[in-house]
């Protein structure tokens, strides 16, 4: 046996050693036959070899992986995947169902997208009611686009006037409707007070230009309703002779001088004015106080029902300052045409300070909620009454003076005929 153990060791030693020197005069023939093929080539197959070799890796690989995973699985899975390859798991994550019972439905994962929040619709115009349009009135009064006589929520004429006043002035479609647009600018810091300037056009243009004729600064043909070149010349021509600021524009200042009874008159108008005094004084002087009373009680009275129209003054349609115009010149008393607030600040009429005290005949002015400022003027008739264009109620009124409202409100009265 040991005899047999060398004979065999040999052998294979001389087998080894054999396959050996093949194996190296293979490798001397292929480097031989490389270098014939010359370097590029060489390059170029050993490159080769190496991605035969890459390849062969990995499909072995994945191959065994397979493998592996397809041991780990029991016979019922391996069905269950091979029938539901390439479709979707919906069932992932849930309990497993015994057998013979339904599976329990379950809740799909609520989705949660982000919503934009949208702008609530803002829409306030003529012939709503409520809270907000009280607050739209609050603010145009504030900027000096609205005088109300008393407190309501009521979206009528007169409101719907002061909006589109309010956007004309800031440039926005004039449709006297409070939109969101509307709105947001309004309750802004960036909302501007009342101002006439050129290119703007309206019934509060007209009752300013009417203003500017009956000083002498316009003809009676340029009363247009228009704020072009024309006013514009006729208003710095005021502001000069009124010591203001010569800018074209009606602003504040400007607005409170010509509605002041001390306003300067042109140079070509100062005759013509006295002219007119001496003529209504002399009318005045052939009646009676008391005639003259009873005409201005009588023509208010004429008027009851007549709408509320902002800067009218008659006959058909009245604001308040413009019907105690049209009354006072019934009776015979010169005056030109202000607002409530030049007529409360006229000086040569008498001044009454307590509402207990007035007559028929006395003009009564009272604030606007909100302001210090005088915005309403009614005439007093008697028994507690007075009459007036009202822009709460859209015409001429009668009604009480003395309820809690117009006491708390009162500022003063003036007697012009005495």
């Amino acid at each position: 046996m040991g005899t047999r153990n060398r004979n065999n060791q040999r052998n294979n030693q001389s087998f080894i050693e054999k396959a050996g020197d093949a194996a190296l005069r293979g490798l001397k023939a292929f480097l031989r036959f490389c270098y014939r093929l010359g370097a590029p080539m060489c390059v170029f197959l050993v490159c080769a070899i190496l991605f035969v070799i890459a390849v062969v890796i990995v499909i072995t690989s994945r191959s065994a992986a397979r493998q592996v995973r397809m041991a780990d699985m029991t016979a019922p899975d391996l069905v269950a995947a091979q029938a539901t390859a390439g479709m979707p798991d919906e069932s992932y994550g849930q309990e497993p169902v015994p057998d013979g019972q339904e599976p329990a439905e379950t809740e799909e994962a609520p989705s949660d997208p982000v919503m934009l929040e949208e702008t609530p619709e803002i829409r306030i115009e003529k012939g709503s009611d409520g809270e907000e349009v009280l607050q739209v009135q609050q603010r145009l009064m504030k900027l000096g686009y609205l005088e109300l006589d008393e407190p309501t929520s009521h979206f009528g004429n007169a409101t719907r006037e002061a909006v589109r006043f309010f956007q004309r002035q800031h440039e926005l479609a004039t449709d006297g409707i409070v939109g969101n647009q509307t709105y947001d600018l309004l309750m802004s810091s960036d909302a501007q007070k009342y101002v006439m300037k050129e290119g703007a056009e309206g019934k509060d243009i007209e009752r300013f230009q009417d203003m500017l004729y009956e000083l002498g600064y316009l003809d009676s043909n340029q009363i247009t309703g228009y704020y072009g070149t024309d006013t514009v010349s006729a208003v710095m021509a005021f502001q000069k002779r009124n010591s203001l600021k010569e800018d074209g524009k009606a602003g504040e200042k400007t607005i409170a001088a010509i509605n002041s009874s001390e306003a300067r008159v042109s140079v070509e108008k100062e005759q013509e004015i006295e002219a007119e005094k001496k003529a209504a004084a002399a009318e005045a002087a052939k009646q009676s106080a008391e005639g003259r009373i009873s005409a201005m009680i009588v023509a208010a009275k004429n008027q009851l029902g007549k709408p509320y129209v902002l800067g009218s003054k008659g006959p058909n349609e009245f604001d308040c300052s413009g019907l105690v115009y049209f009354c006072l010149r019934k009776a015979h008393v010169y005056c030109r045409r202000l607002d409530a607030d030049g007529y409360s600040k006229t000086n040569s009429w008498k001044k009454i300070t307590s509402l207990s005290e007035v007559k028929k005949g006395d003009l009564l002015f009272f604030t606007s909620d909100g302001s210090s400022s005088v915005g309403h003027v009614g005439i007093y008739i008697g028994s507690g009454d007075m009459i007036d264009a009202s822009s709460a109620n859209g015409k001429v009124v009668r009604r009480s003076c003395k309820t809690g409202y117009w006491k708390s409100h009162f500022t003063c009265a003036r007697r012009p005929i005495s």
